[in-house]
């Protein structure tokens, strides 16, 4: 979009040749830029190479007049400018261009300057929420954020965002077996991953159901001494941990997938609204990741090439979310579930054969102290971390609650009179 005086009373033979300059060498770009994308469609790549590099030179000639000519001024004037232009635009031009071509019967002008009247509308608005934060100030960008010129952010209409380069892939020196193996690696990976994820449940269920059970059990079998009163306790929390705690992975891993969904579709609706700037946001991307800016924009119309690729790259880099993987609120439900019941009963198991003594309470401690101990060891090996280190983490907070269980049934009767 051209901003050029609207006005030629003052301006000079030198400054009105440098404006038709600066629109002719527009002209070419976008004229280049469209015949490569003609060139590509037809099989010829390196016709297209050719067309586009030409228009890349067309662009720094008319970035250089632009210099030249005094349009390029302060950041502030440069918006308040195009906050004017792109106003102008979309509230007299296009209205008028659209009525013409209406006269004209030609409906493709139609579509096209009302889409671009939208866009320009929705241009206006991004500078002037520029202006207004750059007026007010805002925080300082981290150091390694990577700004990106918009010379080097313009891209093609939206057909040209699916042209690829071509070139053949360098040849690895890859056998079948590892071909085939590799594959097979790379399909459990995820499942793996996934059952990893699950240890949190595991974890998580097992030692609230030693912990929390261990600590009823002690603390009742103190405070009323009575082996009924025990299990029906213990058995009731073991049975209400159950209920509890497979409800609430349901319900966490649900809304986690439901999050993960929406985020999807967003990303979707963005794709098919604004696929240029989608485009743009992977170009960034993969500069962010060290490629040049050359090689990022090769990358991004490669991927772009392919829809469901260009999405899943944009979830995966953007978001962090997995397109072909997501949770499993029932599995995590049963999970839970099991982890939870099958933990919190031992504790239980001694006051089923023992009547109340310090023989039982010391054997359901000792019991929950040996399978904290034990589920740290397995936590330890899973995730590659000191096996007894992760076992005596878990075993000292299972000790602590023992104390804490003994301590308030020695002290509750006291305290209320019975």
């Amino acid at each position: 979009m051209s901003y050029a005086p609207t006005t030629v009373g003052d301006i000079s033979a030198t400054d009105r040749n440098l404006w038709q300059a600066i629109v002719a060498e527009a002209i070419a770009h976008l004229t280049y830029t469209a015949y490569a994308q003609k060139a590509r469609e037809e099989g010829h790549p390196e016709v297209a190479e050719v067309f586009e590099e030409v228009a890349r030179a067309e662009t720094t000639h008319g970035m250089s007049y632009l210099a030249v000519s005094g349009a390029v001024e302060s950041t502030a004037a440069n918006l308040s400018s195009v906050i004017a232009g792109e106003t102008r635009e979309y509230t007299r031009t296009y209205p008028r261009m659209i009525n013409d071509a209406m006269l004209d019967g030609r409906d493709d002008a139609v579509a096209a300057f009302t889409q671009a009247m939208a866009q320009e509308k929705e241009h206006q608005i991004a500078f002037s929420d520029a202006l207004s934060r750059m007026q007010i100030g805002y925080p300082d960008r981290d150091a390694t954020t990577v700004i990106v010129s918009p010379y080097e952010l313009a891209v093609s209409p939206q057909q040209d965002l699916l042209a690829t380069t071509s070139g053949e892939a360098p040849a690895l020196p890859l056998d079948l077996e590892t071909y085939i193996d590799a594959a097979r690696a790379l399909d459990r990976e995820p499942f793996h991953v996934a059952n990893l994820g699950r240890l949190r449940e595991v974890v998580f269920g097992a030692q609230d159901g030693i912990i929390s059970t261990v600590a009823l059990t002690t603390s009742v079998a103190i405070a009323v001494g009575n082996t009924g009163t025990v299990l029906v306790a213990g058995l009731a929390a073991a049975a209400a941990g159950m209920i509890s705690m497979a409800a609430g992975a349901y319900l966490g891993s649900r809304a986690e997938e439901d999050v993960r969904e929406a985020a999807i579709a967003r990303e979707i609706r963005a794709l098919e609204e604004k696929p240029a700037e989608e485009l743009a946001e992977l170009v960034i991307l993969f500069q962010r990741e060290g490629n040049t800016y050359d090689d990022a924009v090769h990358l991004a119309n490669d991927i772009a090439s392919n829809e469901s690729l260009w999405l899943n790259t944009l979830l995966e880099k953007k978001l962090g979310i997995s397109p072909d993987f997501g949770g499993n609120p029932l599995k995590d439900a049963a999970v839970m579930c099991v982890s939870f019941g099958s933990s919190a009963i031992i504790p239980i198991i001694p006051f089923l054969f023992l009547t109340i003594g310090p023989a039982a309470i010391g054997l359901s401690v000792g019991l929950s102290l040996t399978g904290l101990f034990v589920l740290g060891l397995a936590k330890g090996r899973l995730v590659r971390k000191s096996p007894i280190l992760q076992g005596l983490e878990i075993l000292g907070i299972g000790a602590a609650s023992a104390a804490l269980g003994y301590a308030l049934g020695e002290l509750l009767p006291r305290l209320l009179g019975f």
